[in-house]
C-alpha cells in the first residue's frame, strides 16, 4: 500500500483527542424546517486559495454526532494540516430524501436534501472563506448514497467523492452516467448484509429501501465516464486489496474490503456482527479518504 504522506502522523496525534473538542452546530432555516450541520474549522491558516470544504455524511438513521465521533479524528487531523473545514451534515429524522427513491417517498414531511446540501456548502464557503474548486463529498451507506447524489446532481460542483458500504443505487444510474467525470474512491465489504458488494436489494430489518449496482458495475460506469482507458494496479494490506485504474481522466479507485461488512474500516462494531457483519481493521477509512482527496487540494 502506498504512504499516505506526512498528514498522516499528525493524524496519530489526534486519535486519542475528543472528536467534540472544535465541533460547532449552525442551523438555518429551509422550507418552514429548521436545518442543522456540526462544523470543524481547524486552526490552520487559509491556504491563500480558500478553505477546502469536506462533507462526512452519516447513513440512515444515523447523526452528524454519530459519524464525527466514527470518523473524526483523521479528517481533523486532516483539517489542521491542510486548512480544510470538515462539515458533519445533518438529515431530518435522520433520513436523507433524495427526492425520487422509495426509501425518500415514504418520508414525511418532504424535504429538499439537494437544496440543503447547496444551502450547507454556500453558508460555509462564504463564512469561512472557501474554495468552491475544492468542495468534497464522503458517506456512510445513506451517506455514500448522498456522495453519488452531489457529484452527479451538482455536476462540477464536487472535487471529488468517497462512498463507504454503498454501490452506486439503481435511481442514479441515469444521472451519474450523463454526468461529467468526476475522481472517485469506493470502500466496499464483501460480506456487507444490508448493502450486497454485488448488487440487489437493500435489506433493513426484512425490508427493502431499493436496489444498487453491483460494485464491479459502479466502477465499470465511473471508469467509463472518467476516460479511464488502461489496466489496474492493486495493492494489498490484509483482508483489503486496493486497485487503481491507470489512464483516467479522473482518479477512479477500488478498496475491495474481503469479508468487510456495513461498517466503517477501523471504526466501531455499532451493532452486532450477525446485522451489520465486521469491522476490518487492516485500513482507517477517514486515513485513506483523507488522503485520496489531498490528491486533488
Amino acid at each position: 500500500m502506498r504512504a499516505l504522506g506526512p498528514w498522516l502522523l499528525i493524524a496519530l496525534l489526534f486519535a486519542t483527542q475528543s472528536v467534540a473538542a472544535g465541533l460547532e452546530r449552525k442551523s438555518f432555516r429551509q422550507d418552514g424546517l429548521r436545518r442543522s450541520y456540526l462544523e470543524y474549522v481547524p486552526d490552520a491558516p487559509a491556504p491563500a486559495s480558500g478553505r477546502p470544504l469536506v462533507l462526512v455524511l452519516h447513513g440512515g438513521g444515523g447523526t452528524a454526532r454519530g459519524i464525527a465521533r466514527e470518523a473524526g479524528s483523521g479528517f481533523h487531523a486532516f483539517a489542521e494540516a491542510t486548512g480544510a473545514v470538515i462539515v458533519y451534515p445533518d438529515a431530518v429524522g435522520r433520513m436523507w430524501d433524495f427526492g425520487e427513491d422509495a426509501a425518500s417517498e415514504a418520508l414525511s414531511p418532504r424535504r429538499d436534501d439537494l437544496a440543503y446540501f447547496q444551502g450547507v456548502i454556500a453558508r460555509v464557503l462564504a463564512e469561512r472563506g472557501g474554495d468552491s474548486a475544492r468542495v468534497f463529498a464522503t458517506g456512510i451507506s445513506r451517506g455514500g448514497q448522498a456522495s453519488y447524489f452531489l457529484a452527479c446532481k451538482l455536476p462540477g460542483r464536487i472535487r471529488a467523492i468517497a462512498p463507504v458500504a454503498m454501490p452506486l443505487p439503481e435511481f442514479l444510474e441515469d444521472d451519474c452516467r450523463a454526468a461529467p467525470g468526476v475522481p472517485i474512491a469506493v470502500i466496499n465489504g464483501t460480506a456487507d448484509p444490508i448493502v450486497p458488494y454485488d448488487g440487489g436489494p437493500i435489506t433493513v430489518r426484512r425490508g427493502t429501501r431499493g436496489e444498487v449496482l453491483s460494485t464491479d458495475a459502479t466502477l465499470a460506469l465511473f471508469r467509463a465516464r472518467n476516460g479511464c482507458g488502461g489496466g489496474s494496479e492493486a495493492s494489498r494490506i490484509g483482508q483489503v486489496v486496493r486497485r487503481e485504474w491507470r489512464g483516467c481522466r479522473r482518479p477512479t479507485v477500488l478498496y475491495r474490503v474481503q469479508g468487510g461488512g456495513h461498517t466503517w474500516p477501523s471504526g466501531s462494531q455499532y451493532l452486532p456482527r450477525r446485522m451489520i457483519g465486521p469491522v476490518n481493521r487492516d485500513i482507517d477509512g477517514a486515513a485513506e479518504i483523507a488522503a485520496f482527496f489531498a490528491r486533488f487540494l
